[in-house]
Order: C-alpha cells, then structure tokens, then sequence
C-alpha cells in the first residue's frame, strides 16, 4: 500500500500527458474539441499532483498551498470537461443559462480557491491523521462539482440517445469513465471525509482519475476515439521516463543520481526513437488501410456491375428466346414438314442456311440462360431414377448426324454389367453428355474416333467421353471451365459461346458430383469425364408440389 499512491501518480500523469498531447494534435474537425480536452487532461494532472503533495507534506502553511491549488484544478477540470461535454462528439445546442451559471461559478470557485480561504481555511496534524479545515464557500464548491458532474453525464446521454453508432461506442466509454470517477469522488472525497478524521483516505477519490482516464484511452484504442493509434507507446514511454526522473531525486549519493541521470537521458532518448517509429508504422499501416478500403469499394462497384451484367443477360436472352424460337419453328415447318409446297434449289440452300444459324443462335441463348439461371441460384433439378446407358444411347442419337457430316466414328462402348441405377436431373445430364460429345466432334479433324464409355467406381458412375482430335494446350487446361472460354487451336474455325463447359461443370457440381478431363496437349486427344454418386433414395426437393420452377 506505501507504493500505491506513487505508482497510481505516475500512470495517471503518464496517461493524461499522452493522451493530451496527442489529442491536441490529432486532426479532427473541431479545434474546441482538441482544446478542451487537453485543457481537461492538464488540469486533472494538476489535480491528483497537488493533492497527492498536499496530503504527504509535513509543513501545513506548504499543505494549505498545496491543496488551495488542487481546488483551483478541481473547479480548471469542471470548466474544461463540461466545454467538451457540449462539443463531443457532436456540438449541443446551446443552453445560456447554463453555460453562464456553470463557467462563472467555476471561474469564482478557482479564484476563490487560489486566492482567499473562504475554500480552504486551514490544515492540522494529529496524531499522524492529517485534518483539513474548509472556509464558508467549501459545501458550496462541493455542491457545484455534484451538480456539474450530474449535468455533464445528463449531456453525454442526451447525445447518446440521438447520434449514430459509431459516435455512440465513443460516448459509452466516456459515460462510464465519467460515472466510475464521479462515484469514487463521491465516496472519498465526501462520505469519508465527513466519516473519517483522517484525509488521507479521501486522495483515493482524486485518483479515481484513472477511470476517466482509462475508459478514454480504452475508447481510443478501440474505437479510434479522435483517430489516435500511438497512445499506448506513449503512455509507456512517459510512465517509464517519470519513474527514472523520481529515481535521481531519491538517490543516495551524486554518483548514484548521476547514473541515474544518464540512464534517465539515455532511456527517455530512445523513448522518443521508439514513438517516432511507431507513429511512421501506424502512418504506413493506415495508408495500406485506405487502399484496403478503396479497393474493397471497387470490388463492390464490380459485384455491382458483374449483377448488372447478369441481371442484363437474363433479360436479352429471355426477350430472344420467343422470336428465335418462332424463327426456328416456321422454318421448320418450311424445310422439314413442307407445309409451303416445294422451294426452289437456291431458295432451299438459302434457308438452310438461316435454319442453321437460327439453330446455333437458339444454342447460344439457352446457354446464356443457363448461366443467369445457375449464377441467380435460380436452377432446379428434377430427380428420375433412369439407366445411364440410355441416356448415353440417346445422346448419340442427337448428335451422330454432326459426327456422319464430320466424318467421325462416335460408337459407345457398352459396360459388359449393368450400371447401378441412381437419382439425377435426366434433363441436365443429357445436356452436358451432348456438350462433351459435341465439343469432341467440333476440335477433332474428319475422319476421327470418338467412343464413349460409362463404369462404376466405388459407389459413383464414370461416364468418359474419349476423342483422338486436337487436344488441349498445356497453357490453356487451365482456363477450360471457365467462363466465355475456347480452349481450341483453331479458334476462328469453331463459333461458340464459351459457356458449355462451364455450364456442365455447375450442373455435375449441383448432383454433387465432379468433371474433370485429361489431355497430353496439342494434337494427343482428350478424354473428359463426369462423375454423379449412386444415391439409393430420391434426394430431398424443397420445390416439389410448388408448380411450374426453372429448368
């Protein structure tokens, strides 16, 4: 307990210099606020200085200056504390008649303090207890500093209730370290003192600065309370340099104090290198944090864009879909059900012409939709139980009349046992075998070899597409799953979206399966395969019953 006054001192004097110089200059957009809180700081310092002084001296004349001056502070810590009150975090309206009441009585109470004994009268010592004796205006200060207290703590939870959240975590921390050191005041300085003979007990109550003074620095730290990062080094810095200085006072010798001295030089020195280096680490980390910000608000203008994007896909495909759609209908129904009696050669080559392209521009549609769909998480299976051989057999079927025009092979090497049956979107695995087929027929040269093959592997059906064409580049496998992608060697002679691989990707990955390929490189062949688990009961749809769903 000898110590604890001493040290409580130091932390004290180290935390309100630190955080008052610092606050003084920080950058905020309100000077009064840097100002009366510095003015808030110095006179809490002046405070707990003069009145740990008062209460350890031995001469009484030097007790009375001692304390005359710790009142003078007291009243300097009310004018200051309340002016920042009215100007953080936000400026209050103005109340005159307050304004006027509280600053003119705390000006005449520090006057009075310093300069009469009508606050102050006298200090005796007995038995070890020392008893200080207040003048005719000493109830009366105590009056003004509870009223003040209360009114200041009213103002702060007045803003609470009314500004933002940010400025409101600010405010919490002051509010508390407002109320921690009005109570321990309330406690020492007054119950106490009238309970209690000895005052020496009631320096606790000035101490209690420190939870005005901690839940400050706590609120700076964390919250970033008038953006001050270095505190705490400072506080340590000072805190450590004080202690040395006391150390030379109480030497015992010279040569003692001398070395203390220069221990004190050498140590507050490279205190101050520590703080300038800190301060360049906090400058250097707060620009990378400016940047991280920026380019967190560019990646949210591209989310933005990239949705616009969709959103614009979505829209253009669905307003294409029904006049190609129609186009292709009547064409149809001209080239292959003759409804229009017979064209003419030319005529006829003509139209083909525009059936095919219509055919590809229905292709190129659907896989745009498909791609708004899945990345709109708008995409909905519809689970059959149906043997993967005949959905091979039937993916045949739609493309072996591109193969026969390219002159290919397509053949399907059937499993020797039956596949085990399992639960998937027919639909979908349909459309991916037609994809992989379709994409073997286009990248290899007449005349080639593409076989198809499906198996079991330990609970999963394998179906492999195999094609002895172009292969892919080593440079671009990479990028085959991606996105608006062509992966081909002869790119200008193959026309496509780029979105059918990457289209089967996202439908194997919503059975919850896995697609993948295998290539030497240019010219050696690829082979892809997908993977979809044997399930031995329909997986759980939360959309059955709801009618008509995206497919």
């Amino acid at each position: 307990m000898e110590y604890l006054g001493p040290v409580l001192l130091i932390i004290i004097v180290a935390v309100g210099v630190a955080l008052g110089y610092t606050v003084f200059r920080s950058k905020t957009s309100n000077r009064a606020i840097n100002l009366s809180f510095l003015g808030s700081t110095i006179a809490v310092i002046l405070w707990n200085i003069f009145g740990y002084l008062g209460y350890w001296v031995n001469n009484s004349s030097l007790a009375v200056t001692f304390f005359r001056i710790n009142y003078a502070a007291v009243a300097l810590t009310f004018i200051t504390y309340y002016f920042f009150s009215t100007v953080f975090p936000v400026r209050v309206k103005k109340n005159i008649v307050a304004n006027w009441t509280i600053l003119s009585l705390g000006c005449f109470f520090l006057l009075s303090s310093l300069f009469t004994n009508f606050v102050i009268k006298d200090v005796e010592y007995q038995s070890n207890a020392i008893i200080m004796k207040t003048g005719i205006l000493g109830n009366a200060f105590l009056l003004y500093t509870l009223l003040t207290t209360f009114y200041i703590l009213y103002l702060f939870i007045r803003q609470y209730r009314q500004i933002d959240q940010i400025n409101k975590l600010k405010v919490r921390y002051l509010i508390l370290g407002t109320f921690f050191w009005a109570i321990f005041n309330i406690i020492f300085n007054i119950v106490v003192s009238l309970s209690v003979t000895n005052y020496r007990l009631t320096q606790f109550g000035d101490f209690s600065a420190i939870f005005f003074l901690g839940f400050t620095a706590y609120a700076v730290l964390k919250y970033q309370l008038f953006n001050i990062k270095v505190i705490a080094t400072e506080t340590a810095i000072i805190a450590v340099s004080l202690a040395l200085l006391v150390q030379i006072f109480i030497s015992n010798s010279f040569a003692e104090g001398s070395i203390n001295a220069i221990i004190w030089i050498l140590a507050t020195y490279g205190g101050l290198e520590l703080i300038k280096s800190v301060k360049h680490e906090i400058r250097q980390r707060e620009e990378l944090a400016k940047l991280a910000k920026k380019l967190e608000q560019a990646n949210e203008h591209l989310k933005e864009v990239d949705k616009l994007k969709d959103d614009f896909l979505s829209m253009a495909s669905h307003e294409l879909n029904t006049p190609i759609a129609a186009i292709e209908g009547y064409l149809s129904m001209i080239l292959v059900e003759k409804m229009a009696g017979e064209i003419p050669p030319k005529a006829k080559q003509y139209l083909d012409s525009v059936f095919k392209s219509s055919q590809r521009l229905a292709g190129m549609v659907k896989d745009l939709l498909n791609v708004s769909r899945i990345e709109s998480n708008r995409i909905h299976l519809l689970f059959e139980q149906k043997p993967i051989e005949d959905i091979v057999k039937q993916s045949i079927m739609e493309v072996m009349s591109k193969a026969r025009e390219a002159h290919h092979t397509l053949v399907f090497d059937e499993p020797k046992k039956a596949m085990p049956h399992t639960w998937y979107d027919v639909t979908r695995i349909t459309e991916i075998l037609i994809n992989i087929m379709g994409n073997a027929i286009k990248y290899t040269d007449p005349g080639g070899k593409i076989t198809v093959r499906c198996s079991n592997d330990e609970g999963k059906i394998v179906v492999a597409v195999e094609d002895n064409g172009r292969g892919i580049p080593k440079e671009k496998q990479a990028g085959v799953f991606e996105k608006f992608t062509q992966v081909d060697v002869l790119k200008d002679q193959v026309k496509g979206t780029g979105l059918g691989m990457y289209i089967s990707k996202k439908f194997i990955e919503l059975h919850k399966g896995k697609i993948w390929f295998h290539s030497d490189g240019e010219g050696k062949g690829t082979t892809f395969y997908f993977s979809i688990p044997v399930l031995a009961k329909k997986p759980f749809d939360p959309h059955e019953g709801e009618g008509l769903v995206l497919h």
